[in-house]
C-alpha cells in the first residue's frame, strides 16, 4: 500500500482510502506512478495557477514601468532640446535666419539701390570656404581655406569658385588657374599662426568673372582708429545643415549680417622670416556678437578678449545688438567684411577665426587686407584696380 503525499489517504491498487494509523512504515511509500488524490490535485493546480498569474501581473507592471521611464526621459530631452540655443547660430534667436539669407542675396528691401553692399561679390569656394570677388579675375579668401597642418593643399584644378547666393545651384562656375597663399601663412599654418594676421590668400582665375562688379578693397592706411564703432557688414556661405528645410542636413545659401566695427590692429611682427629676407606684417579687424539683451558684450569697457584671444588688442564696444546683428560660423571663412569708405562698402578684411563658434559673445577676427596690400600687389601687378 501506498501513502499520500499529505498522509492522509492510502491506495489500495484501485482506488484512494482513509489512512489507519496502523500502517507500518515499509508501507508508507509514495510512487511518481500512482495518480495524486483529486483533492490535493485540485489544490495544486490552484496554487500554479494563482502563481503564474502573479508572476505574469508582476512582469507587465515592471514592463509598464519601464516604457513610461523612457516615454519621460525622450519627453524631456525633446524639451531640453527644443530649449537649447542651435549651434553655432551667428544670428539673432529673435529674428528669422530667413532675413540673413534675404541680406546676403540683396532681396527687398536689402538693395544696393537702398545703400547696402553688393553681396554678389561673395563666393563660394568648392564647398570649403567662402571668398570675395576683388577683380575680372582675382579672389581673395582666408589662407586656410585653401591650407592647413590638418588638410594640406590641394592643386588649382580641386577648386571652384561658385557665383550666386545658392552655390548648389549657381548663376556661374570659374575654374581656378593658379592659389597664391600668404607666405606668412605658409610659414605656419596651424592654429598657433592664426595669432599673427596672415590667415590670406589669392585666386586666380582661368577666365573673367561675368555679371558682377568686383568689390572695392582697401588698399592704403586710410582705415585708422577713426573708424571704430562704425556700422560694417560681412556675408558668407556658412555650415547651417541644420537650417536646412528638406532635412537633408545640407545648407548652401549665402548669408549676410551687420555689426559694429570694435577693434583695429596692425603692424603684427611674425615670428618667422619667409619668403627671403621680406617679412609681412599681419593685422586684424575684429567685432563681438552683442546679444539682444546686452549680456554678452565680450570687448566692452576696454577689455580685450579672454586668454588665448588677448592678441585683438585693447579699445570699447557697445553692447547694442543692431537689428540684423551676426557673427561668422565654419564655412564663412575667407568672405569679405565691408566698411563704408569715401561713400563705397569697401573690403577690409577676411574671416579668419573666432572664439565661440557663433554664440552671443563670440569674437570674429578678420584679417586686415589693407596690412597686405603690398602683397597682394605684388601678385596681381597693375592688373587689379588699386594696385
Amino acid at each position: 500500500m501506498t501513502l499520500s503525499q499529505d498522509g492522509n489517504f492510502v491506495w489500495d491498487g484501485t482506488k484512494w482510502i482513509p489512512v489507519q494509523q496502523n500502517i507500518t512504515p515499509q508501507q508508507q511509500q509514495i510512487s511518481p506512478t500512482i495518480p495524486l488524490h483529486p483533492a490535493y490535485s485540485q489544490q495544486n493546480i490552484m496554487y500554479l495557477q494563482t502563481h503564474r498569474k502573479s508572476n505574469k501581473f508582476w512582469i507587465l507592471l515592471g514592463g509598464g514601468i519601464f516604457a513610461i521611464i523612457v516615454v519621460i526621459i525622450l519627453l524631456l530631452g525633446a524639451i531640453i532640446w527644443a530649449l537649447l540655443p542651435p549651434p553655432e547660430f551667428g544670428y539673432r534667436l529673435d529674428v528669422s535666419h530667413h532675413t540673413y539669407e534675404d541680406l546676403g542675396a540683396n532681396k527687398e528691401p536689402y538693395l544696393v539701390s537702398e545703400g547696402y553692399p553688393d553681396f554678389s561679390t561673395t563666393v563660394a569656394i568648392s564647398d570649403f570656404g567662402s571668398g570675395v570677388i576683388i577683380g575680372d579675375r582675382w579672389v581673395l579668401t582666408a589662407g586656410h581655406v585653401l591650407l592647413d597642418e590638418e588638410y594640406g593643399e590641394e592643386q588649382p584644378g580641386m577648386w571652384v569658385v561658385s557665383v550666386g547666393s545658392d552655390y548648389e545651384y549657381p548663376d556661374a562656375t570659374y575654374d581656378v588657374k593658379e592659389i597664391h597663399i600668404h607666405p606668412g601663412w605658409r610659414a605656419d599654418n596651424s592654429i598657433d599662426g592664426l595669432e599673427y594676421g596672415v590667415d590670406i590668400a589669392l585666386i586666380e582665375l582661368t577666365s573673367s568673372i561675368q555679371g558682377v562688379t568686383p568689390a572695392p578693397w582697401a588698399n592704403s592706411t586710410e582705415l585708422d582708429d577713426g573708424f571704430l564703432d562704425s556700422l560694417i557688414y560681412s556675408s558668407g556661405f556658412g555650415d547651417y545643415g541644420y537650417l536646412s528645410d528638406d532635412g537633408s542636413g545640407y545648407y548652401s545659401q549665402r548669408r549676410a549680417w551687420e555689426n559694429t566695427l570694435d577693434r583695429l590692429s596692425d603692424d603684427i611682427d611674425p615670428p618667422k622670416k619667409y619668403s627671403g629676407d621680406d617679412v609681412w606684417q599681419g593685422g586684424w579687424v575684429v567685432y563681438d556678437f552683442d546679444s539682444p539683451d546686452g549680456d554678452y558684450n565680450s570687448l566692452a569697457n576696454g577689455k580685450n578678449s579672454d586668454g588665448e584671444f588677448s592678441y585683438v588688442g585693447v579699445g570699447d564696444s557697445s553692447s547694442k545688438a543692431l537689428d540684423l546683428e551676426g557673427t561668422s560660423v565654419p564655412g564663412d571663412s575667407g568672405g569679405p567684411t565691408y566698411l563704408k569708405i569715401n561713400g563705397e562698402w569697401t573690403v577690409i578684411g577676411l574671416t579668419s577665426h573666432g572664439s565661440t563658434d557663433g554664440y552671443y559673445g563670440d569674437l570674429a577676427l578678420n584679417t586686415r587686407v589693407s596690412s597686405h596690400a603690398d602683397w597682394i600687389c605684388s601678385i596681381t601687378g597693375s592688373e587689379l584696380t588699386g594696385c
